[in-house]
């Protein structure tokens, strides 16, 4: 019950609903969303293990995936997909306190595991999607960053009450630095991206 409950708030909070931010954001604990997340992320990861089990693999425009490779990150996937939902929101949180010592990172964080528990479905759909055209699984996943970052805004602006300008500090930021240390990686580990890529084909 509690699961189909977090699904329909995460939905609510995609669609851009103000007032289920401001009541998710009261949770005062999170141990059952985080349950769910990673509950759904197992079985998401259950049938795809399966379903590549049966069909004896999966190749991306002609190209083989290394199954041993991939069904092992799936193995640590949902734990991994929860710790980083958490950091990335207990960041933007972080921001939020830095702009305002009366904030709390535990609201943004609440919300934040009510969309990752429709994230997590939304990008195994999209996965789904780039193997069977990988341009188009691309173009969804652009749009899927962009809806993230709107949803991101709102989310803020509407927990912490902030001025635009407050709400656009705290939204930056955190792209910023991330931008940066993409840039620091390439220059001291140049073509780490493609080496990190072609691990996963045979």
């Amino acid at each position: 019950m509690y699961l189909t409950h977090s699904i329909l708030d995460g939905l609510k909070i995609l669609g851009f609903d103000k007032q289920t931010v401001k009541t998710v954001a009261r949770e005062k604990s999170l141990e059952e969303i985080f349950l769910s997340t990673l509950f759904v992320n197992y079985v998401i990861v259950l049938v795809f293990y399966i379903a590549t089990l049966i069909s004896g693999g999966i190749s991306v425009n002609g190209r083989e995936l290394n199954m041993p490779v991939i069904w092992g990150l799936l193995m640590i996937y949902p734990f991994f997909f929860n710790v980083v939902v958490y950091g990335v929101y207990g960041f933007f949180g972080l921001m939020a306190e830095l702009v305002d010592k009366r904030k709390h990172t535990k609201p943004l964080i609440s919300v934040g595991f009510h969309t990752a528990i429709v994230y997590t479905i939304l990008v195994y759909l999209i996965g789904i999607i780039s193997i069977f055209d990988l341009i188009w699984g691309m173009f969804l996943l652009s749009v899927f960053l962009l809806w993230f970052i709107y949803t991101m805004f709102l989310a803020i602006h509407t927990i912490y009450d902030f001025s635009l300008s407050q709400t656009l500090i705290v939204l930056m930021v955190p792209f910023l630095l991330g931008g940066i240390a993409i840039l620091l990686a390439n220059v001291f580990f140049p073509g780490i991206g493609l080496t990190i890529v072609e691990l996963f084909f045979n």
